[in-house]
This record gives structure tokens, sequence and C-alpha cells, in this order.
């Protein structure tokens, strides 16, 4: 276990980025192509680098291939698993970054490519939030507050009740 406190996501973007490295360019590759088969990311970018790490007690290089993945929050969870799974790595090394702020000609691109059938980015041209307008028929919310009731003027206290 980690010594550092887990904190929850508190991600609000539209995007996300999940960013891991890879021994060799051809693993790199390899991984790229299973994971947009999937469709678990519409992009990735993936450059040469250079890495110096702690492992197994000793201070170690490698030439490594990083990999940024471009995906919607609703795939992050099945792209973890799946690089995860697939990683030649014992430990991979693999990162999620909420993006806040994306143009929305790319929104569009991300939601055309990773859900095609029934993309809400395809017909409104942005992402449809929890919370939005209900349909025909729906309930409306139940109320969540008590109803108001009237203070004194005199003294600014509720109104005591009668028979209890």
């Amino acid at each position: 276990m980690s010594p550092y406190p887990l904190e929850e996501a508190r991600a609000l973007g539209p995007m996300r980025l999940v960013l891991t490295t890879y021994p060799t360019e051809a693993d790199a590759r390899a991984a790229v192509e299973a994971v947009l088969d999937r469709r678990l990311a519409a992009c990735a970018n993936f450059w040469p680098t250079g890495s110096r790490y702690w492992w197994k007690g000793s201070l170690e290089s490698a030439s490594e291939v990083l990999v940024v993945y471009k995906t919607v929050p609703k795939r992050v969870g099945a792209l973890f698993a799946f690089v995860k799974a697939s990683h030649p790595y014992d430990v991979p090394e693999v990162l999620e970054v909420d993006v806040p702020r994306v143009d929305p000609g790319y929104l569009r691109y991300l939601g055309r490519t990773l859900d095609p059938a029934g993309s809400s980015a395809r017909r409104t041209g942005r992402v449809r939030r929890p919370g939005g307008p209900r349909g025909r028929g729906a309930r409306a919310p139940a109320r969540t507050r008590a109803r108001h009731r009237p203070r004194s003027r005199r003294t600014g206290t509720l109104p005591r009740r009668r028979g209890r």
C-alpha cells in the first residue's frame, strides 16, 4: 500500500490523457494498435525517451517509449485495465491526466470516434453531462428541502408548535 492517502477522483474535464511507457517501439506500436482496435482511445502519440529510476534497490537507466492515449472519461477504466493486463512490465506506470478544457471540434471527434452509435457529441456538438433535461414522462426530482416556516417578526424565532 502507498504511504500517501488516496483521494477521490476530482476530474471535471471532458477529456482524459492516459500515459504509460513501453520498453521498445514495437511494444508501444502493438499496444497502441490493440487499444485503438478496442476503441478505448481515439488517438495515441508516442515518443522515444530515456528514463532513470529505482528498481529493486538499485538505480537503473533505460530507453523507453512514452505513449499518450487520448480518451473520454467513460473509457478510462477499461483502458487502465487493458494496459495493466497486457503490459510487459511487472509494475507499469499508468497515469490519468484530466484535461479541463478542450477545443469543441476535437471533443466532437473524440465522441464520434469512441462512441459512433450513440454519441451525444455528434448530435448536439457537445458531450451530455449528468443532470441534464429529463425526457418525456420522467418524474420530477423529489423535494429536497423542508417547507418554509415563517419566523416571528418580533423575535426572529420559529413559532412554537401546539399540541406536542
